[in-house]
């Protein structure tokens, strides 16, 4: 499918490109990860979107192992994203997106799980699959493989964090699922969001808190409650999701066009500002530079602890640099996911 072209300015970023050396094994790793539970037939064009490139530059100095459940997950929250994104009737009602997030934060907070079994009984004529631990949300055939992954991720990511850090996950995966409802309420009301609510909800409908607290998993960066919540390092957090997203927004413009998705800075600018789309254009280019300005000032004056905190801080600081710079590479570099919408 051709999708509408648009001439996008270059986004200003100060900070060089790193990638793991692990790129092309984690590539292959979660080729058969995602074929082991059938997901490669859901998410559109996977191989060419290259999703190991995009990890391997957010984590650049990551372990293999590591590497490879960040990126299983990461390409897990995608799916879900093209599915929060099906401009389809049935995909957006919210009794079906209901189903799909309560069994999801049953694996998440109530130990619920989903096994390969589960998703080959899909094919089987008949009701959809009720969990046995679920008395009330049932769950649609369709959505047994993504559940059968997260009950894989999730145990794969018990194994290696901390109790505190599963609790820290858990919140940001309530924060996700809280803005995708936001957005199908939208949605379903044909209701176009103004640019305030949009700001705020897009980054988490995004997963761009989930790919800052996957720092610690990745790249095992260990920092305190405290410290991760000082006002420098929360800005910065902050604004590498807003920056993130506002590429990403720029990148899918000409996509999202296409399937009638309006969840995007760029028209939600348009029509509250009410101006041509070129215009709209230059004004998320403009927002994202600026904040990116923001960020790099923030950067260049991180707080100081310990030498040892101070260690950690600033790699904390440098793998939200990497997410930020990654995410430019990959959508230009690496992915053919957004190829067709800029000239």
């Amino acid at each position: 499918m051709l999708y509408p072209t648009f001439s996008i300015p270059a986004l200003y970023c100060p900070f060089n490109s790193q990638i793991s050396p692990y790129a092309s094994a984690v590539e292959a790793h979660t080729t058969q990860w995602v074929e082991r539970f059938g997901l490669h037939e859901a998410i559109h064009g996977y191989r060419e979107a290259k999703f190991a490139y995009m990890t391997s530059r957010f984590y650049p100095t990551a372990e293999y192992g590591r590497l490879c459940l960040a990126n299983d997950l990461l390409v897990l929250l995608f799916l879900m994203d093209d599915i929060f994104d099906n401009r389809d009737e049935e995909a957006q009602h919210p009794e079906n997106l209901k189903k799909l997030l309560y069994a999801c934060l049953g694996i998440l907070k109530d130990g619920h799980r989903y096994t390969l079994e589960d998703w080959h009984n899909r094919q089987t004529p008949g009701q959809d699959i009720v969990h046995k631990s679920i008395t009330q949300a049932m769950v649609a055939k369709e959505h047994v493989n993504i559940l059968t992954a997260l009950t894989d991720v999730w145990q794969r990511v018990q194994a290696c964090t901390s109790l505190s850090y599963q609790r820290t996950f858990v919140q940001d995966m309530f924060k996700l699922f809280n803005a995708v409802n936001w957005q199908n309420q939208n949605v379903n009301a044909d209701r176009m969001p103004s640019v305030a609510d949009y700001i705020e909800s897009r980054p988490l409908i995004g997963g761009a808190h989930i790919a800052a607290t996957l720092i610690e998993l990745a790249e095992q960066v260990h920092l305190p409650e405290d410290i991760i919540n000082h006002k420098k390092l929360s800005n910065l957090t902050m604004l590498c999701g807003h920056l993130g997203c506002w590429a990403n927004d720029l990148y899918s413009l000409g996509k999202e066009l296409e399937q009638g998705d309006t969840h995007n800075l760029v028209l939600v600018i348009r029509e509250e500002r009410q101006l041509d789309i070129e215009a709209a254009i230059n004004e998320t280019v403009r927002l994202h530079n600026q904040e990116m300005i923001q960020f790099e000032r923030i950067f260049h004056s991180l707080p100081t602890f310990d030498d040892k905190t101070d260690e950690e801080v600033y790699k904390y600081a440098f793998c939200l640099a990497m997410i930020v710079r990654g995410n430019i590479d990959w959508s230009l570099q690496d992915t053919a996911r957004y190829q067709q919408v800029y000239a």
